[in-house]
């Protein structure tokens, strides 16, 4: 059969508006996919998350030829900027619209094919750009340390669980076992998904309610040992090859490399992790991705990443998925030291960036739109100032020391009045 492609063609319309809901369980929340903001979910109310009123209003407002906002503004600046974003990658992925749109191609209400669910904040790694809604460590560092604020740069604990997880939790599965077999991917993220019990029972469920048409995604920081890897990758291996799951596919999170990654990505061994990665690298019938947050310190290394990739593509294809999403602290952002700055670091970036497969021309696309979008902005010295703020707290909080971790940005910024 032909593939068949999103029919809506709007100037505005976006395809995970209509096809993807994330679900995140521990503080009852769904969104349309992960920069917009949220609708609440209750036990009561669960099984219209897909079908919330911000989803329903904001797939209005695209048929109407016009931006939602609410987080839409990410990719319509690097549209605006010349570059291609997420949206227009996505409408360009056949065969995964909503069943409705076959005979109503305008239809708002739909069923989604992409389901990404988050079980708990349970993690084991405290990201700089992440928050405590995402990680239980960051939790427990801003119970211990408290609440900071300074300059504008505030650290708190922000998340609230809710009340009945297991409810929740148990809503997931039946409707799923009800309506699971229109999806076509399923993603679990966390927290850290491999360090949680949630996922257990994950596994025992897909074997004991088989989706053989069904994609499994997991987003994992490989930051567990060696051993309980390899035991859950042999239990899904088990899953696909007796037709219980279609295909599995594990995105690697990973931003940089060397010493400048171990601060950013606060908990993470690069030696532990590179074991694991090329463990799983080994594993010829996983479909395997990298994931990648570019933030103002993570960009100068990323050409070190990526000629690390390349060596293990010899063998197999690995793809590359990257925004410069940051969740909290807007000084994280690279677009604060302005149009120029990282220049010369894209240059190494491109040149270590393949183009043979479809991914990878689409990837380069969208890096380019990065450097476009960042070239077109003006130097934010009230950021850079707050961005100082920000790394003195966090050496204190973990005993680090930013400026002999990235001593080019010590050189930028000793000008700098605190």
């Amino acid at each position: 059969m032909p593939d068949k492609f999103f029919p809506i063609q709007t100037e505005t319309s976006c395809q995970l508006k209509w096809n993807w809901s994330t679900i995140r369980l521990y503080d009852g929340s769904t969104s349309s996919c992960h920069r917009v903001d949220s609708d609440t979910v209750t036990v009561n109310t669960f099984d219209s998350f897909h079908n919330t009123p911000k989803k329903l209003s904001a797939r209005q407002t695209m048929l109407d030829g016009q931006w939602p906002q609410a987080g839409c503004e990410y990719c319509q600046k690097i549209e605006e900027a010349g570059g291609s974003s997420d949206r227009q990658f996505h409408i360009a992925i056949p065969n995964m619209a909503p069943p409705e749109l076959e005979n109503n191609p305008t239809a708002v209400e739909v069923t989604p094919t992409i389901l990404e669910v988050y079980f708990d904040n349970v993690c084991n790694m405290s990201c700089l750009y992440c928050w405590d809604g995402f990680s239980s460590k960051i939790q427990q560092e801003n119970v211990k340390f408290g609440r900071s604020e300074k300059n504008g740069v505030v650290i708190e604990n922000f998340s609230k669980k809710v009340d009945d997880l297991a409810g929740l939790t148990d809503q997931l599965w039946a409707w799923i076992e009800a309506n699971g077999q229109t999806l076509k991917r399923f993603h679990v993220l966390g927290g850290e998904p491999f360090y949680q019990q949630q996922f257990d029972k994950c596994l025992e469920f897909f074997d004991e309610n088989p989706h053989p048409n069904l994609e499994f995604n997991v987003v994992s920081n490989l930051m567990i040992t060696t051993p309980r890897l390899t035991a859950l990758i042999d239990k899904i291996k088990t899953l696909v090859s007796t037709h219980k799951l279609k295909r599995f596919d594990l995105t690697a999170s990973i931003d940089c490399f060397g010493a400048e990654q171990e601060y950013v990505r606060y908990g993470l061994d690069l030696t532990q992790w590179r074991k694991n990665f090329e463990h799983v690298a080994a594993q010829k019938w996983i479909t395997l991705n990298i994931n990648q947050t570019l933030s103002g310190l993570t960009i100068k290394t990323t050409p070190s990443l990526l000629q690390y990739v390349n060596a293990l593509r010899a063998d197999r294809e690995i793809g590359h998925y990257f925004s410069t999403t940051v969740m909290t602290h807007e000084c994280l952002h690279p677009e604060i030291f302005g149009a120029n700055f990282f220049d010369n670091d894209f240059k190494a970036i491109f040149d270590n960036m393949p183009d043979n497969t479809w991914q990878q021309k689409e990837a380069r696309k969208y890096m380019q739109g990065i450097q476009s979008q960042l070239n077109s902005k003006s130097k934010d010295q009230k950021k850079i100032n707050q961005l100082t703020v920000l790394l003195d707290e966090t050496d204190r909080r973990r005993n680090l020391n930013w400026k002999t971790t990235f001593p080019w940005l010590a050189k930028e910024l000793e000008h700098v009045v605190q």
